[in-house]
């Protein structure tokens, strides 16, 4: 028989690996008191659910694991390195990881001093008695694993914050780190009963509903029909259609959700009878509420209304205009003098109805000069003494808007997170741009700290990309009458071709396209499988003024895909940047090259980088190299230089790697707001294609457009409605219903 070996868990490669359960883990084999028995010694465990059962393997665990050992050559950055792997027959949990007293005693800042490097050495050398030797205060025991001073501090601060009881448990019931420190910080002492009263609360905490299922069934003995497993299923079914972009839905649409959660009946159970008892549950406790539009959860339907009502207030004001019509028209004649710009009759119209109404949008599409109009609107505002505060959802789009006006702009974000009460007092009014893509929770948010006297502008085009978050403002917006909006209609920034497929796309119209590669606006029909090659190829004729553009990240019209064989095109041969491995103890690639196009995925303010900025790899350090902040102190590991599109050239350190990937190929989403010469789209069969989209992507370019792929797919996309139309929102009728006593404020060309 194999002898058995004990291994403590430095890194978790897989957690059920093939959808079986079991994981494959690497450590360093142990004693009976942890000493490493060789440090050189590292093995691989491979263990199926038969082995380990239902636990989940956690970094610090200690396994006793009996198998075959076997020898196997692994290839890492070039080197082919000896790996020992343990076939698991028999695995048996050693030691718990620790991980929630650990991330306790390191995340509270009660216990200065213990960070996580100290909490994880107190756990190793006391294992589960660390509790004990809290509970009792003892710091002599404590202080030979840390100075007497801090171990005093800690025990101190442990009589009045820690919860032993409560850790154990989280811990016995296989809850992991991240999810039992959201259950510790809720519910505190209380989170066994609660929990044990019903595990489906869980899923609150942002738990996925199999891991919630599991813990239920496994861990608790819920059975299949249990009312709570029921009533957690429906809880489950709403979070998901709100991810899917609904505020409101239907009972069917929630029963075409649930039966699939809930899986098979025992035998005499009827779905459909248990999901009626559930929702008459959630109705009597206000979970839901009916309405026109169906069944609404309670946080959709607060935030619906938090909206109409901000909107409603600012529409039901009969405040006097902010200049008369003959003053507006002054300030029209001084844009034509002093700026050289003649506002045509749509824009002038959007003028006069910013000084009547308290509330309005600006909507049209690309070119149409919605950003002259905002210029000259401030002109109106500065007259009349009115504070203009710009915001956007995106950091290119505040970038953007700040350049074209002149004036600061911010996040969404950044102003709720900077926001302070009294920063808006007196007159003000909030611009908000690229509004069709604001979801109704950052509306809601906004709506929630604004002043009730502060003016509201929402500017946008409703037949540009959604929101990807859940659902619609500017759009429902335009489906009730008393809420006064001018479109713009005329397009000024460009013409010819371009514009002419894009307004054709835009309003659901096939546009004839050349198969010329040459032509300005071209449809170039392809396999799916010779898309990306075809596209790379592309790509290579004009790279320095193309952007590429896709619907979707994976599959053969996807930006992964797409990013590494440009990659593999444009830079096979250039120097790699490189990290240290500290599990295999040798450098690694990042993924990233010399001469490589990337793309910012995050705003990173501090370091003057947007959500969506592109750059170019221009150096790459032989050695990470440190960085030194003003005051001389190191502040990163250099590992790179990149030249950003705003033309500063940055370092790329450590800590920006998961902020950074390659930009050859981006999605639309990413590109919305920015321009290129020349796109080249991508195009398959995709749930995510439909009019906006490729409306949005074609009105990114400047000279020329060729979209590459499934014609077919592109011209059903166009034809049909778009996806918008699906989501079921009840916004709408939360606004008609405030604004039945406010006469139709659809303001004429005068205002």
């Amino acid at each position: 028989m194999n002898p058995s070996l004990t291994v403590r868990v430095a890194t978790v490669r897989s957690q059920n690996p093939r959808g079986f359960g079991g994981a494959i883990f690497t450590g360093v084999p142990v004693n009976d008191s942890g000493a490493v028995v060789d440090a050189a010694a590292y093995v691989v465990v491979r263990a199926s659910r038969l082995a380990i059962g239902a636990a989940r393997v956690e970094r610090g665990q200690w396994w006793s694991v009996r198998g075959p050992v076997v020898e196997r050559q692994v290839p890492v950055n070039g080197f082919v390195m000896t790996e020992r792997q343990v076939e698991a027959e028999e695995a048996v949990l050693a030691r718990p990881s620790g991980e929630h007293v650990i991330t306790f005693l390191a995340d509270n800042p009660a216990f200065e001093g213990i960070g996580t490097v100290k909490a994880r050495r107190l756990w190793d050398a006391f294992g589960e008695r660390l509790y004990d030797l809290l509970d009792a205060g003892d710091a002599s025991t404590l202080a030979t694993v840390l100075t007497p001073e801090v171990a005093q501090r800690l025990v101190l601060a442990w009589v009045a914050l820690g919860d032993t009881r409560t850790l154990q448990w989280l811990q016995a019931q296989g809850f992991d780190a991240r999810l039992g420190r959201k259950v510790l910080a809720f519910f505190g002492s209380e989170a066994r009963q609660r929990i044990e009263d019903d595990p489906y609360r869980l899923l609150s905490f942002c738990a996925g509903w199999k891991e919630v299922d599991r813990l239920a069934r496994d861990q608790f003995a819920v059975e299949l029909d249990d009312p709570r497993r029921v009533q957690g299923a429906v809880e489950e079914a709403c979070y998901r259609l709100f991810a899917d972009g609904h505020t409101a839905m239907l009972s069917a649409d929630l029963m075409d959700r649930v039966v699939p959660l809930l899986g098979k009946p025992p035998a005499g159970v009827r779905w459909r009878d248990q999901l009626a008892a559930a929702l008459s549950s959630g109705l009597d406790n206000g979970t839901f509420i009916k309405g026109q539009h169906g069944l609404q959860p309670l946080g959709a339907l607060v935030m619906e209304r938090q909206i109409a009502q901000a909107i409603h207030e600012r529409l039901a004001r009969a405040s006097a205009p902010l200049l008369s019509t003959s003053e507006i028209e002054h300030v029209i004649d001084e844009v034509r003098v002093t700026d050289g710009v003649e506002l045509n009759e749509e824009q002038r119209a959007a003028l006069h109805a910013a000084a009547k109404h308290e509330f309005l949008c600006i909507t049209g599409g690309a070119g149409v000069g919605k950003t002259t109009v905002l210029k000259a609107l401030y002109r109106v505002y500065d007259r009349v003494g009115l504070r203009v505060v710009q915001v956007a959802l995106a950091g290119r789009a505040a970038k953007r808007m700040h350049e074209a006006t002149g004036r600061p702009a911010s996040t969404i974000a950044s102003f709720l997170r900077s926001y302070e009460e009294g920063q808006l007092e007196g007159p003000t009014v909030l611009v908000l741009d690229e509004a069709s893509m604001v979801d109704v929770i950052s509306m809601s948010r906004i709506c929630g700290v604004l002043p009730s006297h502060v003016r509201l502008v929402l500017v946008g085009d409703p037949h540009q990309l959604m929101p990807v978050g859940p659902g619609l403002v500017l759009h429902a917006m335009g489906a009730v009458p008393a809420v006064p909006f001018v479109e713009l209609k005329t397009v000024k920034r460009y013409g010819g071709a371009i514009a002419a497929a894009a307004s054709a796309i835009r309003v659901g119209r096939w546009p004839e396209f050349s198969d010329d590669e040459a032509a300005p606006v071209a449809f170039l029909p392809c396999r799916d499988e010779l898309i990306a090659e075809t596209v790379v190829e592309l790509l290579a004729l004009d790279r320095a003024n193309s952007q590429v553009l896709c619907a979707v990240r994976n599959g053969p019209a996807g930006t992964k895909g797409l990013n590494a064989l440009c990659q593999e095109r444009f830079a096979a041969r250039a120097s790699e940047v490189r990290k240290w491995n500290d599990e295999f103890d040798c450098e690694e690639s990042v993924g990233l090259r010399l001469g490589d196009t990337v793309l910012c995925t995050r705003n990173l303010w501090a370091l003057g980088l947007q959500n969506g900025s592109l750059g170019t790899i221009v150096e790459v350090e032989d050695m990470p190299r440190a960085l030194h902040d003003g005051a001389g102190d190191v502040s990163g590991a250099v590992l790179a230089w990149v030249e950003w599109d705003d033309g500063q050239r940055r370092p790329l350190t450590l800590d920006m790697l998961e902020d950074v990937e390659l930009g050859y190929a981006i999605t639309v989403h990413k590109a919305q707001g920015s321009q290129w010469p020349r796109i080249i789209v991508p195009v398959t069969q995709s749930r995510l294609l439909d009019r906006t989209l490729l409306y949005t992507a074609l009105t990114r370019a400047q000279t020329q457009v060729l979209l590459v792929g499934d014609a077919g797919a592109a011209r059903a996309a166009v034809l049909a409605q778009p996806r918008a139309n699906e989501r079921k929102v009840a916004l709408d009728l939360h606004l008609a219903k405030l604004g039945q006593s406010i006469e139709r404020k659809q303001p004429d060309l005068l205002g």
